[in-house]
């Protein structure tokens, strides 16, 4: 979480900035003054953007500030049921790789219209045409980041994944009940699968059989299956030694707690992300595209990762980023993301298997 002081400091800070950007990011925007009754209503995860950035779109486009909504959200399933159900109320919705996937075929996502994100040029080209969108119509990527294991100073570092899911290796017995895997079932899956050495994308009864044996000898020296408000708040405070983690949580982290460290096991994990998509039912899409637009352009890109300590898919603003581009956590080394694997997308049945596995385990 970030505290207020230091937002309000990067808010004053941040102007200069904006006001410079916002020249190619806005250009071609449409004049808000009969138009103040504009309303865009946003859904993100929680800690996830320099809130600053929606004062500057209010200023720059006229749209008063209370007309813009943000809400935040910790399962993006529940956002998946609020598209399904029909009249959400949002015209952005930022989504994860593997729920893009499932809104697309579900036919809940309104196909973008390119020419009003011109800044969608500024993306590198290994964020087009990812395996959920194949011909990127229905998102694009908003940040992205690695899964891996976080752990407190003093702890063993985490190198290999035999160290979190074979208990005769000793580190298991050693930190028990103070290890968290992700309360997201895929990512612990996918990484018990690269521990059998199985491939990612192999959903057969057999080898979802191997993971949940390797599963259930594992959980007892768990402490929980946790998502981040858990896993973060137990590593800052010691009642949590190591966790599978989000890089960006640890990257934040650092800021309140520095004696806590990150690594992608030798096996390798995940690289994941986040996506902007309009819900068909958007009320205002012609605003929702304007703001993505606004969210690609290279200052503003900076801006944003530099406060929430993800990487961003612009490739114009990498240059702009300082340290945080040298930071192997936000930025992993090539080398270690040759061994990373992309989210894999799932059909209803293999999403049915995941279900069943993990609510077996958990019963234990």
């Amino acid at each position: 979480m970030v505290d207020r002081s230091r937002r309000d400091f990067l808010k004053i800070a941040f102007v200069g900035i904006a006001t410079m950007a916002l020249g190619s990011s806005l250009a071609g925007c449409l004049s808000r003054k009969d138009q103040i009754t504009d309303r865009l209503a946003i859904y993100n995860w929680s800690y996830y953007i320099n809130e600053t950035l929606l004062d500057v779109f209010s200023d720059q486009t006229g749209i008063p500030r209370e007309k813009i909504i943000y809400d935040e959200y910790e399962d993006p399933n529940y956002v998946l049921t609020k598209l399904e159900a029909g009249g959400s109320g949002y015209d952005v919705v930022i989504l994860p790789d593997y729920c893009v996937d499932m809104a697309r075929k579900k036919n809940l996502l309104l196909e973008l219209n390119k020419k009003l994100i011109p800044n969608s040029k500024n993306l590198d080209e290994k964020f087009l045409n990812l395996p959920y969108d194949p011909e990127g119509k229905f998102s694009i990527v908003y940040m992205w980041g690695s899964t891996g294991f976080a752990w407190r100073s003093g702890v063993e570092d985490v190198t290999t994944l035999e160290q979190i899911f074979d208990p005769d290796y000793g580190f298991l017995p050693k930190y028990s009940k103070k290890i968290t895997m992700l309360e997201e079932a895929t990512e612990v899956i996918c990484s018990c699968k690269a521990y059998l050495g199985r491939r990612i994308d192999d959903w057969s009864d057999e080898t979802l059989g191997e993971v949940k044996e390797v599963l259930i000898k594992q959980k007892p020296y768990l402490a929980a299956y946790a998502a981040t408000n858990v896993y973060y708040e137990g590593l800052k405070k010691g009642t949590i030694y190591v966790a599978q983690a989000y890089n960006g949580d640890i990257v934040r982290l650092r800021e309140e707690f520095s004696e806590v460290y990150f690594a992608v096991p030798e096996e390798g994990g995940t690289i994941w992300t986040d996506n902007l998509c309009i819900p068909k039912d958007a009320k205002n899409t012609e605003l929702a595209h304007e703001f993505i637009n606004f969210l690609l352009d290279p200052e503003i890109a900076a801006s944003n990762s530099q406060f929430i300590g993800y990487a961003n898919p612009v490739k114009e603003s990498w240059d702009l980023l300082g340290d945080l581009l040298e930071d192997p956590i936000v930025f992993p080394p090539e080398e270690i993301q040759e061994r990373m694997w992309l989210m894999p997308s799932l059909t209803d049945e293999e999403r049915r298997k995941v279900e069943k596995l993990m609510l077996e385990v958990k019963a234990g």
